[in-house]
């Protein structure tokens, strides 16, 4: 419903009526002053429930009324317009509606909007202004070393966090346990996967708690390894399967990629959020814009735990041009001060690179990874080539890319090779897609929410 319809619509026209007592004079003027106002800050969604918003605040500040948010004894000091600002636009707007003395009821009738998602809305518009509000949170995201887990899953969208919301971040490695003694002030701790090197988790994590400090452990992976995975030797010899599984048991909260790593998880920690990953399109290194298409030329970027992934690729590439990259220099991320590795470059490798492909053996630990390699693709407007396991089939549709059925690359390029056409519209339609289902701000909602 676009802003010029709203402005006729008589659902609208009646509310105005019914603020102002059928007074018909003064419904028609707030009428206008509403559209004015939407008009030059128009909402990202819900214009309708917006607009009877606007009109009813509107008529409140025409006669002084109080809002209660404003003079509650608990939220009397700091900008109260600064942190409904910066919150979830559509939660900050039923807060306002609601605080400015419309009931769930009314905004229902006036703005459409039903009632049960309503009122579950209201409740997280809420838990958001007040955990903004007071900005009591100092996160400490703890980390091994910066690697690309730790960037997607930590350092940017926390990072993100900082900026968006106002949050105290600092990030601490945990190569040693002296970290514990860097804690003053935090209320939550964040880490991938495990807490500590030096000491087992749940001492650690005690510790933690018996500071009152919240812990929330991020998983991205299923911590049984197959049989030719690389760490395999590693992660036998020191047990880390069991030491992965400590952290999820103790920690208060675990976030998590997948539905279907979650269900993993929820066998030994029933509070497990997933947060999807996502990218930040304002970081530097996605920031890229109009990027060219090597046609017919084929791309690849994986690290060496990938090995038993590319051998699936045969010798169907044998007459082709693929690439294959890897991430490259250092660079700082503000606002947090830590020196990052080549991560925060690698994205760079796609500037110029023509087909995405994107192997991935069938077994339960791939299953259980997440569907960064198309989100980043569709990021950057590339069509690809791409097993259809999971988790790519979480994205991947006959429309936005060419799935690879049995392994059969030589067919897959058949369909794409030589069809310029057919690669752009596969491209443009995956960063559709990705842009409707993988949205940070959204994701980042979600983390505030569990803190």
């Amino acid at each position: 419903m676009i802003l010029e319809d709203i402005y006729f619509d008589k659902s609208i026209r009646d509310y105005a009526k019914k603020l102002t007592s059928n007074n018909t004079e003064e419904a028609d003027e707030l009428v206008s002053l509403a559209f004015s106002i939407c008009i030059e800050k128009p909402p990202k969604e819900n214009m309708k429930g917006y607009f009877a918003m606007v009109m009813r605040n509107q008529w409140l500040k025409k006669y002084n009324k109080k809002d209660p948010i404003f003079h509650h004894e608990s939220y009397d000091i700091p900008d109260i317009d600064g942190t409904l600002n910066k919150m979830n636009h559509y939660y900050a707007n039923i807060l306002k509606g609601i605080y400015n003395g419309e009931n769930l009821t009314q905004m229902h009738k006036s703005a459409g909007i039903g009632y049960r998602t309503l009122k579950g809305d209201y409740k997280k518009a809420k838990k958001e202004f007040k955990i903004m509000y007071e900005n009591k949170t100092k996160i400490a995201i703890v980390i091994q070393n910066v690697s690309g887990v730790s960037y997607h899953r930590l350092i940017v969208p926390i990072a993100k966090m900082a900026r968006d919301y106002g949050l105290d971040v600092v990030c601490l490695q945990n190569k040693e346990d002296d970290f514990l003694d860097k804690l003053d002030g935090i209320t939550h701790v964040i880490y991938n996967r495990n807490i500590s090197t030096f000491m087992k988790p749940e001492e650690v994590i005690y510790k933690l708690k018996a500071k009152g400090i919240k812990v929330i452990c991020d998983i991205d992976d299923y911590w049984i390894l197959p049989k030719n995975h690389p760490m395999k030797y590693f992660y036998s010899k020191s047990k880390m399967d069991k030491c992965v599984v400590a952290n999820i048991k103790h920690a208060d909260q675990v976030w998590t990629t997948t539905k279907f790593l979650a269900e993993k998880i929820s066998k030994y920690n029933k509070n497990v959020e997933v947060v999807k990953n996502a990218i930040d399109p304002l970081e530097k290194q996605f920031a890229y814009e109009n990027l060219s298409i090597d046609f017919d030329t084929f791309f690849y970027s994986g690290g060496s735990t990938h090995a038993q992934d590319l051998k699936l690729l045969g010798n169907a590439f044998d007459n082709e041009e693929l690439f294959a990259k890897a991430p490259s220099t250092p660079k700082n991320l503000s606002p947090i001060a830590i020196q990052l590795s080549g991560v925060a470059e690698y994205a760079k490798d796609y500037e110029d690179c023509g087909i995405c492909v994107i192997p991935l053996k069938d077994n339960v630990f791939n299953s259980c990874k997440s569907e960064l390699k198309l989100i980043e693709a569709g990021h950057f407007a590339k069509p690809v080539l791409v097993s259809h396991v999971k988790p790519y089939t979480l994205l991947a549709t006959n429309k936005n890319s060419i799935k690879v059925y049995n392994n059969d690359w030589t067919a897959a390029i058949g369909k794409i090779k030589g069809d310029h056409q057919l690669q752009v519209d596969l491209g443009l339609k995956l960063k559709e897609d990705v842009s409707l289902k993988y949205n940070i701000v959204k994701e980042n909602a979600k983390r505030l929410q569990t803190l």
